[in-house]
């Protein structure tokens, strides 16, 4: 029995050690390392020394994430709104996720980007639907832009409710959804 203890006490990584392999794998919130060496069961005093360690040294800085998460996510075609909140679960106070939305997602950037949401939306509704086929070349007006089948209100629902998911502000996705005519 004995021997089980020493065993296990030397499998068992210091806290420091813990939490420098779990930023192998990728950059983390403060909460999150917290969250985590908690879990694997360190006292408070180890994980904020940690922490200290941690921080000082920066190997977490939780304005640098955010910036890079932000970039990430509009990146994937999400809105501001869904970003925030996804920030706010990790830990970020909602004036640094609010300063990094704002430096990194002006009002222009939002509606393009809802944009492009939108007519992924529209093309994967229309393709369903056999409105649209991809592999034919569409017809264009007299500026270039592909001549659409009008939208019925039932599809500008499906798009604006996935704007609405994507976490874009009813604004933008009102503006986009009347750029698709």
């Amino acid at each position: 029995m004995e021997e089980m203890v020493k065993k296990e006490a030397k499998e068992k990584r210091s806290c420091k050690d813990e939490a420098l392999f779990w930023l192998e794998y990728g950059d983390r919130t403060e909460r999150e390392m917290v969250k985590h060496l908690q879990k694997k069961g360190y006292e408070e005093r180890e994980i904020a020394e940690c922490m200290a360690f941690l921080v000082d040294l920066s190997f977490i800085d939780d304005k640098r994430y955010t910036l890079k998460f932000v970039e990430s996510s509009m990146e994937k075609g999400r809105g501001p709104l869904r970003i925030r909140h996804e920030l706010q679960e990790k830990g970020i106070a909602g004036g640094t996720a609010d300063e990094a939305i704002a430096e990194l997602y002006d009002r222009v950037t939002e509606r393009e980007i809802a944009l492009e949401v939108a007519e992924k939306a529209l093309r994967s509704i229309q393709s369903s639907s056999g409105l649209w086929d991809e592999e034919e070349e569409p017809e264009y007006d007299d500026w270039g832009n592909p001549i659409r089948p009008k939208l019925s209100e039932k599809d500008k629902a499906k798009i604006a409710r996935k704007l609405a998911a994507a976490g874009f502000s009813s604004g933008a996705a009102y503006d986009a959804i009347n750029r698709l005519k």
